[in-house]
């Protein structure tokens, strides 16, 4: 049924952007684009991560990956350190400023929108929805599932 198809991406997309917009809101006031923020949680994961491997992640030439990283340098976020097993190669870490601003923004799991939205819901709700998640996630070609696997106990940053 194609009405109930596009119900449903209008679902999907009126939820996503209720959940995500505080998220982009909390970038932006941090003074972050998202190329950045998403660089920022890329070396925080990666901790042996240089240029190269940054540029690949975000999909960007290493010469972008540069301008992006020297924003960051300039913010004090980010440091580049040489490798002491390649000192051609510099390593790029996060600053205790770029750990604070990175915690300080968060994930968009983090926002109070979706705690509120989930208390609101009956347990039969929530089994209902998961169940309903669960099968369009099952149903997602292995090559687009490239999000992050969660623990049901934390939040990715």
């Amino acid at each position: 049924m194609p009405e109930d198809s596009e119900r449903l991406r209008a679902a999907l997309r009126r939820l996503v952007q209720a959940i995500v917009h505080p998220f982009w809101q909390r970038v932006r006031a941090a003074g972050l684009s998202m190329p950045q923020m998403f660089a920022l949680r890329y070396i925080h994961h990666h901790r042996q991560t240089n240029i190269s491997d940054l540029a690949r992640a975000l999909g960007i030439t290493p010469a972008a990956a540069s301008q992006l990283l020297r924003r960051l340098v300039e913010q004090g976020y980010v440091v580049r350190e040489e490798n002491p097993a390649d000192r051609r190669n510099k390593r790029l870490l996060l600053t205790p400023e770029g750990e604070t601003i990175l915690q300080s923004v968060a994930s968009p799991s983090d926002g109070a929108t979706l705690e509120r939205l989930l208390a609101r819901l009956s347990p039969a709700e929530t089994r209902q929805i998961l169940a309903a998640l669960e099968l369009l996630l099952a149903k997602l070609p292995p090559e687009e599932d490239n999000a992050p696997r969660v623990s049901q106990n934390r939040h990715p940053l």
